[in-house]
């Protein structure tokens, strides 16, 4: 019988090796007569121009074909396709060859002459007038080729001399006062580029005067590249530009259709205009405010057009968030040529909706939960394009390895859960009781007031309810920076059903109490934010500065009573807090990116507090900071807690990070990642159960923690589920000598794996 099964055993496998080499044979679905197009290169003759690498980028993203799709140097898909045969229905087949697989790309398919001329086309609109590309296909063995593009770009042709011919009309007056602050330099590479983003700047400023049919095609840019190497542009408009686009234009009527639908469009457009201000309103049902949609429109009749009112007017109505449509039509006004009427046909969305959310948690303290969020939305309450949500929200989080300890006592139960109601209502400008002002940006303007109260209850531990107001205004200035200013920030703390369990451990560590200390946060915050990633540069940065603040006029205002000044019989927190976060984002090629990022805290407690509020200190460790630590295990400084694993709850007034990342996409969904993370947390003043805990310049640079490891992401676009697999340098709590554990790492040990191996299961990007 075992004779039989291990026969069976050697079958099987046999069978599935032959089949493997089988599907390896990539060339065996090539039909004959033809060969298996691998790809195409880019080889260069004579002297490499200094932007090679760029041009060598712009060349290979216009060859086509591409190859078949590779997984780390494997074509997985063409293997998956070679398995199979051509289906005659649904089956395995039909997966293999449909769904799953790929087709081999094909040498015939490729157009080499023609690629050439397309890739001799772009050297010519990057000034290389003279320049030869030629194809070669090469063969290799039977069944596959590839092909070589050899680029001989010669002389590259720069820009001499720029002239603007114009006549003396007023449009011609227009366009030569254009000139001043044109894009094209003198002895600057000529590329083709160039000359149509000037005719874009050109038409930009022309229709901030007015001429309104104006388009960058009514522009002639022509080339005399007869002066030895170098080029003479020449602008000029059109003779057969047409008479609407020489003309100036002004506004007459400004109408909006708050209630528009494609379905009903004539219905939509029924009804008397009400008047408010400079805007005609059609909006027989009365849903939105008058003074809402008239403090989004920048055009004014009798006003000359411009090109910034109108993007301005479209973006701010988009930006109110209460409409999925928002379009723009102009049109001559009847029996006055001269003017125009604008109309702006409004979609909204749904006044009300309800959303639920259900989210998964891995902590690398051995931690997991759940959590179950429901917010209801109105976003059209009071009829003011006001966005109004309730939300409510709860989660448990249970322990599923180790044990809970605290003071060498275990605690039974590591089972954790959460409730929080929420209430709050964003107005679409800057709301305040004495005046208003409206500011001329693209971006709305917002007023968020927020009431929530929350309880956090950790069996065995404590309870902890707190209480929040928030009066915030969220304004960007630009595309790239945002601000957000709190003037009123207030937050009570108050903890109850502290067990027996709990107290053995503050009297073994008092900065514990701090975690569920009772008190009041009166103050607020500042923060600002610049991010260009959008724009899909080489560089790209992300910063981020906040300011947090408490206690300062209440300080001033309240007496002090037995040596702490209360509200309430409470005390209330005093402290100033600043933190910056700077990001650098450097694509090194299509498929590699370079990500560093600094991180630095820095809190100081006065008055009422000698430290920071448990809720605002700094924390270090775990899936989006020091990934080889963690979460809250590592420090304040050198101090290690060697009793409370799981329990750990570190913070300090002081936080430095540095974390630097390369990120590679492999395939399809899949990215990988390796990385280098270090810093620490410390303590404004001493904690005598706490050595070396305090910052000190002195010392501080030698607590530094540091870890490395490998992560996997998935990409779907909607969500990224990221797996980072870590493990420490350099542990701060060590011996001076001995701090750097490069030399203990040993994978094949069980021992150290336990110890020191941590994953990290998370949602999205670490920064």
């Amino acid at each position: 019988m075992i004779r039989s099964n291990q026969y069976i055993s050697f079958t099987v496998i046999t069978a599935l090796f032959a089949l493997c080499i089988s599907a390896c044979s990539t060339t065996k679905t090539v039909p004959e007569n033809d060969r298996l197009y691998t790809g195409a290169k880019i080889k260069w003759e004579g002297k490499k121009p200094r932007d090679y690498g760029t041009l060598s980028v712009g060349m290979e993203s216009r060859i086509r074909p591409n190859r078949n799709r590779r997984f780390a140097g494997m074509p997985i898909r063409l293997w998956l396709y070679n398995l199979g045969k051509e289906p005659k229905g649904k089956g395995l087949n039909y997966l293999l060859r449909r769904k799953w697989g790929e087709p081999p790309v094909l040498l015939s398919s490729a157009k080499p002459d023609y690629t050439a001329d397309v890739l001799e086309q772009y050297l010519v609109d990057n000034g290389f007038f003279q320049a030869d590309v030629v194809s070669a296909v090469n063969n290799k063995g039977k069944k596959k080729a590839s092909i070589t593009y050899t680029a001989t770009p010669n002389h590259r042709y720069r820009i001499k001399s720029v002239t603007y011919e114009t006549d003396s009309s007023e449009l011609g007056k227009a366009i030569a006062a254009a000139q001043k602050g044109s894009s094209l330099k003198l002895r600057r590479p000529f590329r083709l580029d160039s000359v149509v983003a000037e005719r874009q700047r050109v038409h930009n400023i022309l229709k901030e005067q007015g001429y309104y049919y104006f388009t960058p095609d009514h522009l002639l840019v022509e080339v005399d590249s007869t002066n030895n190497g170098m080029v003479d542009l020449f602008l000029k408009m059109k003779d057969e530009t047409p008479l609407a686009a020489r003309k100036q234009y002004r506004m007459k009527n400004i109408t909006l259709y708050p209630n528009y639908s494609l379905d009903n469009d004539s219905i939509s457009r029924r009804g008397k205009p009400d008047t408010f201000q400079h805007v005609r309103i059609v909006d027989s049902t009365h849903k939105f405010r008058p003074s809402v949609l008239a403090r989004s429109v920048f055009l004014k009749p009798d006003s000359l057009y411009t090109l910034s009112a109108h993007n301005t007017t479209l973006h701010r109505l988009t930006d109110l968030g209460t409409f999925k449509f928002v379009k723009g039509q102009f049109r001559p006004a009847r029996g006055d040529s001269s003017k125009l009427n604008a109309s702006f046909f409004l979609t909204p969305y749904p006044r009300r909706s309800l959303s639920a959310e259900l989210r998964g948690t891995s902590k690398s303290n051995n931690f997991v939960g759940s959590e179950v969020r429901i917010t209801s939305r109105n976003r059209n309450w009071l009829h003011a394009a006001n966005l109004f949500e309730i939300t409510l929200s709860g989660g448990v989080e249970w322990q599923v390895g180790g044990t809970q300890t605290a003071n060498n006592t275990t605690l039974k139960g590591g089972n954790s859960y959460n409730f929080k109601a929420e209430a709050a209502v964003t107005i679409p400008k800057f709301w305040q009781p004495l005046f208003n002002f409206n500011v001329r940006t693209p971006y709305v303007p917002r007023t968020r007031i927020s009431l929530s109260y929350e309880l956090f209850s950790r069996s065995q531990l404590y309870n902890l309810n707190a209480y929040s107001f928030q009066f915030q205004y969220i304004w960007r200035q630009t595309q790239y920076l945002e601000h957000k200013w709190s003037p009123i920030a207030i937050t009570y703390v108050l903890p109850t059903s502290t067990t027996p369990g709990y107290d053995s451990i503050l009297r073994n560590d008092p900065s514990q109490r701090a975690a569920i200390e009772k008190q009041f946060i009166l103050g607020g915050n500042y923060n600002i934010t610049y991010n260009n990633q959008a724009d899909n540069r080489e560089h790209s940065f992300y910063l981020s500065g906040d300011l947090d603040y408490s206690g300062n006029l209440a300080g001033i205002v309240i007496p002090k009573k037995d040596s702490a000044r209360t509200l309430f019989g409470a005390p209330f927190a005093q402290y100033i807090r600043l933190t910056g976060d700077v990001r650098h984002y450097w694509k090194l090629t299509r498929k590699l990116t370079w990500v560093n990022r600094l991180y630095a805290g820095f809190g100081i407690p006065y008055g009422n507090s000698t430290t920071l509020p448990f809720v605002k200190q700094y924390f270090i460790g775990g899936s989006s900071s020091l990934r080889g630590f963690r979460a809250r295990t590592l420090g304040p400084g050198r101090y290690k807690d060697t009793t409370s694993r799981f329990l750990a709850n570190e913070a300090g007034d002081i936080r430095l990070e540095y974390n630097s990342e390369i990120r590679a996409r492999l395939t399809g969904i899949f990215n990988a990642a390796v990385f280098l993370d270090a810093g620490n947390i410390w303590l404004k003043q001493d904690v005598p159960s706490k050595p070396g805990s305090k910052f000190k310049t002195s010392t501080f640079g030698s607590q530094i923690a540091v870890d490395a490891g490998v992560g996997l992401r998935i990409d779907a676009s909607i969500i990224v589920v990221r797996l980072d697999l870590a493990f420490p340098l350099r542990k701060p709590w060590l011996p001076s000598n001995e701090r750097w554990v490069v030399k203990d790492i040993n994978f094949g040990d069980p021992d150290w794996r336990r110890e020191n191996l941590i994953l990290n299961i998370a949602i999205g990007y670490p920064f």
